[in-house]
């Protein structure tokens, strides 16, 4: 885990590691936020909902573009795991509330979401999945060695 993550906000997960014998260790990672220990050939990045992911395709572009390239030109499989129960029409329909903390945000919906997730995924060779915020625990483990074991 990485030591960017901001405890506290990431419980639901370290309590499914505990009850499953997972180890961790927060170390600092070159890009994402979760990394099997001694490879992290294969990272995931965890983003709270479709909404951080709207704000980091649209508000905060250097940034999220400068880690893709990181992982890209380290040879890292980059997965975005977004903790938000999604399939594509739902994505499609989506629409950025009016405001967020009572600020102007962004007039995104869905649809341009789904098209920079393509565009990344193709870019930068990313890959972007959406779980229920219950089970993101078990899905960082399988995500991760899933990834793994088609390296090998």
């Amino acid at each position: 885990m990485d030591t960017r993550e901001k405890q506290g906000k990431k419980d639901h997960i370290l309590k499914y590691f505990a009850s499953h014998g997972i180890q961790f260790e927060r170390i600092k990672l070159n890009v994402g936020d979760y990394a099997v220990k001694g490879n992290d050939s294969v990272v995931v990045d965890l983003k709270r909902n479709i909404l951080e992911l709207a704000g980091n395709f649209f508000c905060d572009k250097v940034r999220f573009e400068k880690e893709c390239i990181r992982a890209k030109n380290n040879g890292i499989t980059l997965i975005f795991l977004i903790e938000e129960k999604c399939d594509k029409e739902k994505l499609l329909k989506w629409h950025a509330p009016a405001d967020v903390n009572d600020k102007r945000f962004l007039n995104v919906h869905g649809w341009q979401i789904y098209n920079e997730m393509k565009r990344y995924a193709k870019l930068f060779d990313c890959k972007f999945r959406f779980c229920h915020k219950n089970g993101t625990g078990r899905q960082i483990i399988e995500l991760l060695l899933k990834e793994l074991k088609g390296k090998v």
